[in-house]
């Protein structure tokens, strides 16, 4: 897993492989929430570049809204990583995506259709967006030390580089990137 760091959400940038969003305003907090805020920190919205860059390996996935299709993404995950020669990747990336699968899963119903994955190996970057139905946003949750749920947009919040999330045509969706690795030296 990656070392914590202050991850750069963004809620509006349409467009997590060519958005920039400014840097984060203030540090990690060292309690869940600071005056009744949530721990997670969003950066104003990125601006539009003018010019579309060329394409990039990209895939996508569909699957049921059922608690099975959790295993399913690590798996689609895992297989394309190990393709594109990410493998140091391998690790965050089924974390975060067993995250956001998890959360379509729970907050959107299993007749409402079908939870899209898509990964992109962009330039500098691997971009994961999960897409649902369901109306309800992401936030990072205060939770106990016992509680068993609220963690998992405070873990996409500290190992992400950046995270969002933007309306899609049938609901929303929700998006990471992780720093693709240095290449090794030349010998």
């Amino acid at each position: 897993m990656s070392p914590p760091h202050t991850g750069d959400a963004v809620t509006s940038d349409p467009d997590p492989v060519t958005g920039r969003a400014a840097a984060p305003r203030h540090g990690l907090r060292s309690s869940w929430a600071t005056a009744g805020l949530p721990l997670c920190m969003h950066s104003p919205p990125a601006r539009r570049h003018s010019h579309y860059p060329p394409p990039h390996p990209s895939r996508t996935i569909s699957l049921p809204a059922t608690v099975r299709s959790v295993a399913a993404a690590r798996r689609f995950a895992e297989g394309l990583l190990a393709e594109w020669g990410l493998h140091e990747l391998v690790g965050d990336t089924a974390l975060l995506l067993s995250e956001l699968v998890t959360n379509a899963v729970v907050h959107v119903s299993e007749a409402a259709g079908d939870i899209e994955l898509v990964l992109t190996r962009a330039r500098g970057h691997l971009v994961a967006q999960v897409s649902d139905t369901g109306g309800h946003l992401p936030r990072c949750g205060e939770a106990g030390p016992d509680s068993e749920n609220g963690r998992g947009m405070w873990l996409v919040e500290q190992i992400a580089t950046r995270w969002g999330h933007r309306p899609s045509a049938k609901g929303k969706t929700v998006w990471f990137t992780l720093a693709l690795p240095a290449p090794a030296p030349a010998r």
